[in-house]
């Protein structure tokens, strides 16, 4: 992981592998790179790379945050950018004691693919001192033994404001905070300031330490129990009907849309029936998800009666925000809205919907417009409703070829040609591609597409080292348009594309 500032990528994190090849955090990619011998590059390819994202990573830790309050504690508080304080007292009964429960945490952290380390204290900065400078990666205080675990550790373990405070104290020999502990409490606060004493009281229990614990958002829901068992399809449907309607209802005042729900049916002698909803889109609408639901419910086996009826959002979105018309017109659009971009995204969710209903989920995949001039990286395919890697509530990005036309067709890879004939800004007159001659009638261009220079990763999927392409669109004389390139560097042509 990199993040750059000036110009300059520098390590922010690697794995466990790239640390055995000496990969430190602070060095530059270059660097980095320099030390992955070529041998393993050729054997398991290139490293990966990935720009880090605070808000992407803050959001991972929310999720980690609130699956450990389902699982191992009411009281979860974040610690950005890599912690989490759990208050587990009493709860460590339920897994047999402390110990059972950190190793059940860190085998959940483990199924995640995640690497963690664990401390149990009485004190929220004894637990955060020990868990990042302790010696081992499970430790377990007994009550009063924090003077005693924090003293060789070093003062950064103190959760000082600012890295100046702590290479303050270096200068003045104080590495350890024994040495802290031994100076006088008023020197070291006119010199220093009172923050320095006051993580030290909090990690020693002598001061109080407030945290704001995460709040469990429970799903929205709409419930229906009856007073016995209905065996009528036509009332389980009417009632399914109108959950939705309260559903979307609620949803729609909150500003969110569906994006996977769940009908519950319950019966009186069977399992309970689970009918499964999922949309490529938050969706409020209750037309719309009437329309994907009630194909399902007509299908439900009644057994001996259903009891109750139960409608679940179990993810939702964020609905578009959307301007009301002027005026008291009552409409959210002008006409020349209503011709594009909201409506047009609404009708596309709406049948990508459809789709998934009638053909499953594995054979419908949705493109994702990216902001890259290059043509093999336009758009990538993702799974209708699965999480984007956009940060949520971003704006689309603006692809910066919308304004230029693109083939509707794309060969992958490009195709070799060859041209003849080319005039002064190197369009050509004739091509041959595929074994057979074209006269060129038209041609326009060119249109120069260059690899961005911040990007490491080979210019093109074929991985051709060149890193510029001048592009034309050609017509030939039998009525074909194509989309065509040719290196400046090389002189190598190839047809990438047609409109069809």
């Amino acid at each position: 992981m990199t993040k750059t500032s000036g110009g300059r990528a520098s390590i922010v994190a690697r794995c466990n592998e790239a640390a055995r090849r000496g990969v430190r955090v602070g060095l530059s990619l270059a660097e980095a790179s320099a030390l992955i011998d070529p041998r393993i590059r050729e054997t398991a390819g290139e490293p990966w790379v990935e720009e880090a994202s605070e808000e992407r990573d803050l959001r991972a830790l929310h999720a980690v945050g609130m699956w450990l309050m389902g699982q191992f504690s009411p009281i979860v508080a974040l610690d950005p950018p890599d912690g989490l304080f759990l208050d587990v007292a009493g709860t460590e009964r339920l897994f047999g004691n402390e110990h059972e429960l950190c190793r059940a945490i860190l085998g959940g952290m483990h199924r995640f693919g995640l690497g963690a380390r664990i401390a149990v204290a009485d004190t929220i900065g004894a637990a955060w001192a020990v868990s990042r400078y302790g010696q081992t990666p499970r430790t377990i205080l007994d009550s009063g033994q924090e003077r005693e675990a924090l003293g060789p550790l070093p003062i950064e373990a103190l959760r000082l404001p600012n890295q100046s405070l702590a290479d303050a104290l270096r200068e003045l020999g104080v590495n350890e905070i024994r040495q802290l502990m031994d100076l006088d409490r008023d020197r070291v606060a006119a010199r220093f300031g009172a923050d320095v004493g006051l993580r030290l009281d909090q990690a020693l229990g002598r001061a109080f330490e407030p945290v704001t614990p995460l709040v469990y958002e429970t799903p929205p829901v709409a419930e229906r129990t009856f007073e016995g068992p209905v065996k009528n399809i036509a009332a389980i449907v009417e009632t399914a009907r109108v959950l939705v309607d309260e559903l979307t209802g609620d949803l729609a005042r909150a500003r969110r849309g569906l994006l996977e729900g769940r009908l519950v049916l319950k019966a009186s002698d069977l399992p309970a029936r689970h009918v499964p909803l999922t949309l490529a889109r938050p969706s409020a609408d209750a037309k719309h998800l009437w329309t994907m639901l009630k194909p399902k419910v007509d299908l439900v086996h009644m057994g001996f009666g259903i009891e109750s009826v139960r409608l679940v959002a179990i993810r939702t979105g964020r609905l578009p925000t959307r301007q009301s018309g002027a005026f008291g017109t009552g409409s959210e659009f002008s006409e020349g809205q209503k011709a594009s971009g909201h409506s047009l995204d609404k009708h596309v969710g709406e049948l990508i919907d459809i789709l998934v209903a009638r053909l499953g989920l594995p054979a419908v995949v949705v493109p994702q417009e990216e902001a890259t001039h290059l043509p093999e990286r336009a758009f990538t395919l993702r799974r209708p409703g699965e999480p984007s890697h956009r940060a949520q509530g971003a704006a689309p990005a603006a692809a910066p070829h919308r304004d230029t036309p693109r083939p509707s067709k794309l060969f992958t890879p490009p195709e070799p040609a060859t041209f003849d004939l080319q005039d002064t800004h190197g369009a050509p007159q004739r091509i041959r591609w595929r074994g057979i001659a074209y006269r060129v009638q038209r041609a326009r261009g060119p249109e120069r597409i260059a690899r961005p220079w911040w990007d490491d990763a080979p210019a093109w999927p074929d991985g051709s080292a060149h890193t510029v392409r001048d592009y034309f669109r050609l017509e030939t004389s039998c009525g074909r348009s194509l989309w065509t390139f040719q290196e400046p560097k090389h002189g190598r042509a190839f047809i990438h594309g047609e409109w069809t």
